[in-house]
């Protein structure tokens, strides 16, 4: 029972005052890393790639959270199937949740011009830890605080859709089915979708909007509109904030952002995520937040395969 008070305290300090936050880890470059959301993306590419992903919220502020996310997906010779790995540790004040699961989809050939349906499965197991060297109880002596922890470690199990082509994609996915009354867990679902708008080699538009949901929070979406030029260079702004509110303001939780990134030869691909207090003063937000995405993309060397694919 000791662990479930230290949680229990921990949720009323710590996770109370951001319940209109995301309870998952969120990332600005999710069009980027589907398979963090939707284990039915693994596959969707005819190349293996891994991708890192490094978040950094309200810097200057002591035990602000950070968040790493690695995945790895692969696509077999019968290009209908793919397996992928993929890992986040989040961190917040003295918590860290950390997640490591197997991705499994497989892909349906729905017509001569490529859409596929892809039908994916996520095993995972997830582990809570508590850092008391972060914590300054009024008494030394409290043993809630100052005892050894035993981290918490929990299987779960998940699933999502993920309709694509070389213009489009949609998404829809719970990537984790059960629930922990312990930790306060609720049920994320997810839906985005997005593509390439343009003909012309020069210039694209590739719009994107995620919708999440779960229990505790309201329904929020994030909308970004990314410019792309050569098929290499891309930049453009971004909001995230509740579907009710419409737009972020200083009653209402989101913020508004800027993406940028570049295609560096065949195989490697940077990018950049910012919102801070340069773009989000009017709205009370004077913390900077950053994310850096690196993609390495094993490509096969057919021309031209890759010319909408890497930008989903």
């Amino acid at each position: 029972m000791r662990i479930i008070y230290k949680i229990s305290i921990l949720y009323f300090f710590f996770i109370s005052p951001f319940l209109r936050s995301q309870q998952e880890a969120a990332f600005s470059l999710y069009m980027f890393n589907h398979q963090a959301i939707n284990p039915a993306y693994v596959g969707a590419q005819d190349y293996t790639q891994i991708t890192a992903v490094n978040r950094s919220q309200w810097n200057g502020i002591i035990g602000s959270p950070e968040t790493q996310a690695v995945s790895f997906g692969h696509q077999f010779k019968n290009k209908n199937t793919g397996l992928g790995l993929s890992s986040v540790i989040d961190r917040i004040g003295p918590t860290q949740n950390t997640s490591v699961a197997l991705d499994f989809a497989y892909h349906l050939k729905l017509n001569d011009k490529n859409l596929r349906l892809g039908l994916g499965l996520k095993v995972s197991g997830r582990s809570y830890q508590l850092d008391n060297s972060m914590i300054s109880p009024f008494d030394s002596s409290d043993l809630v605080f100052t005892s050894p922890i035993d981290s918490k470690f929990s299987p779960n199990i998940g699933a999502g859709i993920y309709l694509h082509s070389q213009k489009f994609y949609f998404g829809v996915a719970m990537p984790y089915f059960l629930e922990d009354e312990e930790v306060f867990y609720k049920r994320n679902y997810y839906m985005f979708f997005g593509g390439l708008i343009g003909e012309n080699n020069a210039i694209k538009f590739k719009p994107s909007f995620l919708i999440q949901k779960t229990e505790l929070l309201p329904l929020t979406y994030d909308a970004s509109v990314l410019i792309v030029a050569g098929d290499k260079f891309w930049i453009g702004p971004q909001i995230r904030t509740t579907v009710n509110s419409g737009v972020p303001g200083e009653e209402n939780a989101g913020f508004y952002g800027a993406i940028a990134g570049i295609h560096i030869g065949r195989n490697l691909t940077l990018g950049y995520a910012y919102q801070g207090g340069s773009i989000n003063k009017n709205i009370g937000i004077t913390n900077n937040s950053h994310e850096l995405l690196l993609r390495f993309q094993f490509a096969p060397k057919i021309e031209g395969i890759l010319r909408s694919p890497r930008l989903f």
